[in-house]
């Protein structure tokens, strides 16, 4: 037999237009990837999970992919596997920054993917050419050049008076004498309007009696409530000649 004629021969079938046709991964593709979202929305986390391993083989280009992780990093994040999450968010929006949730999720996890889109712009803005499986890392604040801080202002220290605490006691005690001062002198008049409507003789001198006891004792707690709060005045004014151990810091 020729030579030409076998090596024809063996060429056609080891050809793939002779052996097996390719088929093409699209079709494919969005089945696995409809049946991992009919998955999810069952709350089938385990089958749907199977699903994007297998839409992850077939996926043709990165766009396909980045499909993939962030759906993943959905069905992640509601097994309360957040780590996992955050790292397939960063997976699929590095190869797609401007992607979106392709199915309705919870307000926690649309901010954690949100973030992720943040700090994943923020560094391909650094190194376009970041790899995909970087670590996800959170950038620092800049800082200023060493030439445009301003200077710290210096605190301000004010000193304040207080009511020491004698003077504070004095006062609170003329208060009460002066209350319980002032009720007794009412009882007293009280008494002595009693005693003018009486009619007998021992029922008035019973109410002057009480009337002139009232009297007296109001007498006195009013005069101990005048002491006190001139006792308080004058503690107030020695205290305020010596410096106050308050004082009060404002930047």
């Amino acid at each position: 037999m020729d030579l030409r004629i076998v090596l024809g021969v063996a060429l056609m079938l080891v050809s793939p237009a002779w052996g097996q046709p390719a088929t093409s991964s699209g079709p494919d593709f969005q089945a696995r990837m409809s049946a991992a979202s009919q998955a999810y929305e069952e709350l089938d986390y385990e089958h749907s999970l199977e699903q994007l391993d297998a839409a992850k083989a077939v996926a043709r280009d990165g766009g396909e992919q980045g499909r993939v992780a962030i759906l993943r990093g959905i069905v992640l994040a509601d097994l309360g596997r957040r780590q996992e999450a955050l790292a397939s968010f960063k997976e699929g929006l590095s190869l797609g920054p401007d992607a979106s949730l392709p199915v309705k999720v919870s307000p926690k996890v649309s901010r954690d993917f949100e973030e992720v889109r943040r700090n994943v712009r923020r560094e391909l803005a650094l190194n376009p050419r970041l790899a995909p499986d970087a670590p996800l890392a959170i950038l620092p604040e800049p800082s200023p050049a060493p030439g445009l801080v301003p200077p710290l202002a210096k605190p301000e220290v004010r000193r304040t008076h207080s009511m020491p605490v004698l003077s504070l006691a004095l006062l609170s005690g003329g208060v009460v004498l002066g209350g319980i001062g002032g009720y007794f002198g009412l009882q007293s008049r009280s008494n002595v309007s009693a005693a003018r409507d009486d009619a007998f003789y021992s029922d008035r001198a019973a109410h002057l009696d009480s009337a002139r006891g009232q009297a007296l004792a109001a007498n006195v707690l009013l005069g101990a409530a005048v002491t006190a709060a001139a006792g308080a005045a004058v503690a107030w004014l020695l205290a305020g000649d010596s410096p106050s151990p308050r004082t009060e810091v404002s930047p």
